[in-house]
């Protein structure tokens, strides 16, 4: 296996989704989007770390797509609604 960056990245942003579909509050679709977006890219970090030869490439949406994510589970779970009625 061969282990640089990218690979590394991709498996802690696939962990770091997978991690976050299991915070309370979300909808199974948030979940299941969560779940498989994870699995993806952790699996594709695996996938290009055990290639012998040939050349993979990490398209910026690696390094993108996981924090926009958590971006917006976190805006999920913490109401986005925009303001506060307190009055």
């Amino acid at each position: 296996m061969q282990w640089t960056a990218y690979e590394i990245f991709s498996v802690i942003s696939g962990l770091i989704l997978i991690g976050t579909a299991f915070a309370p509050g979300l909808s199974v679709k948030d979940r299941a989007y969560a779940l498989l977006g994870g699995a993806f890219f952790a699996g594709y970090g695996f996938y290009v770390a055990n290639q012998a030869a040939g050349t993979y490439e990490f398209p910026v949406y690696v390094f993108v797509i996981p924090a926009l994510a958590v971006l917006y589970l976190l805006y999920r779970l913490f109401g986005g609604t925009g303001g506060s009625s307190a009055g």
